[in-house]
């Protein structure tokens, strides 16, 4: 086995794609921050980027936008040199690494690995289901309409992705600065929407993270005091409508497993579960991780 850290997006990919592409709404994570990072290079401050094979082929990827947490990628079989030589790597190379997230037992094992080799405290963050859609079940959206987000917006913007941040419990006190700088990217980028009833703004969602054929929906927050109205729904139904139109396949999204609202809610709209994910973050010796889809 050989372990190989890119300095160019191009090498990662070449080494990726085709295997990421074999399901590629399953792995949009990892494929919509690579294609990212092909497209903007500065859009990250700071990327790792490894991939693991042998003479048969790819075995494991992982890619990591710090200081977020890892993502990994792995092949059908029996990973656990490959993990323990992944970890080696990383260590060797003083990457600080605050967590990891992917398919639910690669990411397991991975975190098992790391924890005991650098003797950190091990959490599991979130159990994580991803979906794609399709067809959207026209039947679900309610009274209103969707449109794009402009600037006088941008103060709902900011407080609707500090408000997020909690309750995808990604932070209990949200970092208002770093809030309002990816509602600035937001609109700058056109890629959030907001769902209008009566002349008020009450649902938003996000597309985020193109792959060849499909897109990511994200960051959907409601007021909490306008929740359970259906305004969700309706946003996410239609702005995912609107994404088949303009050309994508699908659409995919994550859920937190913990939150059977959202799942039925995205279900309903006719979003189809693909597989679950798992993410950890290390403490006692390691950064606090992330949680959630907020890419």
């Amino acid at each position: 086995m050989k372990l190989n850290w890119h300095t160019e997006i191009q090498t990662f990919l070449h080494d990726t794609l085709e295997h990421l592409e074999e399901n590629e709404a399953l792995n949009n994570l990892m494929l919509g921050i690579a294609l990212r990072v092909q497209n903007d290079p500065s859009y990250y401050h700071e990327v790792e980027l490894v991939t693991l094979s042998d003479e048969r082929g790819l075995i494991l990827a992982a890619l990591m936008t710090i200081p977020e947490k890892l993502v990994i990628y792995g092949m059908q079989g029996d990973d656990d040199t490959a993990i323990h030589m992944l970890v080696t790597g990383l260590l060797e190379r003083n990457v600080r690494v605050p967590g990891v997230v992917g398919p639910k037992e690669l990411a397991k094992k991975f975190a098992a690995t790391w924890a005991r080799r650098i003797g950190c405290k091990l959490d599991l963050d979130m159990h994580m289901r991803v979906y794609e859609l399709r067809e959207v079940n026209q039947e679900v959206i309610g009274e209103g309409q969707l449109r794009l987000a402009r600037e006088s917006d941008l103060q709902f913007l900011i407080e609707g992705i500090a408000e997020f941040q909690k309750d995808a419990r990604l932070t209990s006190a949200p970092d208002l600065e770093k809030c309002a700088e990816s509602a600035r990217r937001c609109l700058d980028n056109q890629s959030v929407f907001l769902w209008e009833h009566q002349g008020r703004v009450v649902s938003m969602a996000a597309k985020s993270r193109p792959t060849r054929h499909g897109v990511t929906v994200n960051l959907v927050y409601t007021p909490r005091e306008l929740r359970g109205r259906g305004y969700a729904t309706s946003c996410v139904a239609t702005l995912s409508q609107q994404l088949l139109d303009s050309g994508y396949e699908f659409c995919s999204l994550f859920t937190d497993l913990a939150n059977p609202t959202s799942n039925s809610i995205y279900q309903n709209i006719g979003y189809r579960p693909l597989g679950d994910f798992d993410g950890y973050y290390f403490t006692e010796g390691s950064a606090d991780g992330r949680r959630g889809d907020k890419s």
